[in-house]
């Protein structure tokens, strides 16, 4: 018996890669989750604009151990949860903004397996 989770789907990648945002944002404690490239841009994320903002600059250093206290200030009252992958030769980051997001590694595999689709 086939057991396919997966509810919403898309033979677009950019769409898949949304919906499964969503996904994670519906099944977790965040209110935002994005996925940020090596350079800071959200390529897809759910969320308000200010969030998916916060999220470009606070992925990488979140991912990384490179978190300056610059950024203490700006993400008062919530936390950035972030995984680093490597996709088509570039870095990626899954990152999202709350209290804890439900299988970070499974989500990040799933967004690594789209991108390299």
């Amino acid at each position: 018996m086939n057991n396919d989770r997966r509810v919403r789907r898309s033979s677009d990648k950019w769409h898949a890669l949304t919906h499964l945002c969503e996904a994670v944002r519906e099944r977790s404690d965040v209110s935002a989750v994005a996925i940020v490239d090596a350079s800071g841009s959200v390529l897809t994320g759910v969320g308000t604009a200010a969030e998916l903002a916060l999220l470009e600059q606070t992925a990488s250093p979140a991912a990384s151990g490179t978190w300056a206290g610059d950024l203490d200030e700006r993400t008062r009252g919530t936390d950035v949860l972030a995984r680093g992958f490597d996709a088509r030769g570039m870095r990626f980051y899954l990152a999202a903004l709350g209290t804890r997001v439900r299988a970070m590694p499974d989500a990040t595999r799933a967004v690594q397996r789209i991108l390299t689709a």
